[in-house]
């Protein structure tokens, strides 16, 4: 199913790319720039975190943390760093998101599911990376045969996909 993921994160970028090329044709002139912006930005963050599903690439940090904490003997306190590491992304993002927020508040109306669904998915992929016990329970847990892990994270790309096929889908009707 992971590749199912990957997939979904590259269909969602092309989408986020294709309303980034025909935003001229899409949008009023008043809101153009900001909205090729906006999804240039969408896009390129979907790339990446299709790349980074691919790649593994949290893994290898928690793996590299991992190696790092047992060398240097701070194995045992690891659960203080990692609530660090979570605060400090989660304070980065917030603030990030905030200046996003002001900066593309005349988009927002058209694009809040969007926004939506990447918080979600963002904040997920960071907890997640995390490797705390519980959220690994969380995520490995099965319903229906269909791993926690794979709602949750489908979830959050499948907003950003519907709100881009909601933008393209007024397009068509006007």
């Amino acid at each position: 199913m992971g590749w199912v993921t990957v997939a979904a994160y590259f269909f969602t970028a092309a989408l986020a790319f294709k309303l980034y090329l025909s935003a001229g044709h899409i949008f009023f002139e008043d809101v153009v720039v900001k909205q090729k912006r906006f999804w240039l930005v969408i896009g390129l963050i979907m790339l990446f975190l299709g790349v980074n599903k691919q790649l593994d690439l949290q893994s290898f940090l928690t793996a590299f943390g991992k190696y790092y904490a047992h060398r240097d003997g701070w194995y045992q306190q690891r659960r203080v760093v990692q609530v660090a590491v979570i605060i400090g992304i989660l304070l980065t993002i917030s603030l990030m998101v905030a200046v996003f927020f002001y900066y593309m508040k005349v988009v927002l109306e058209d694009n809040w599911l969007a926004v939506a669904g990447l918080c979600f998915l963002l904040v997920f992929i960071i907890v997640r990376a995390t490797s705390f016990h519980h959220m690994d329970v969380l995520i490995n847990t099965y319903i229906s045969g269909v791993r926690m892990n794979l709602v949750l994270e489908l979830s959050g790309i499948l907003c950003v996909t519907y709100s881009a096929f909601l933008i393209l889908l007024r397009r068509a009707h006007r």
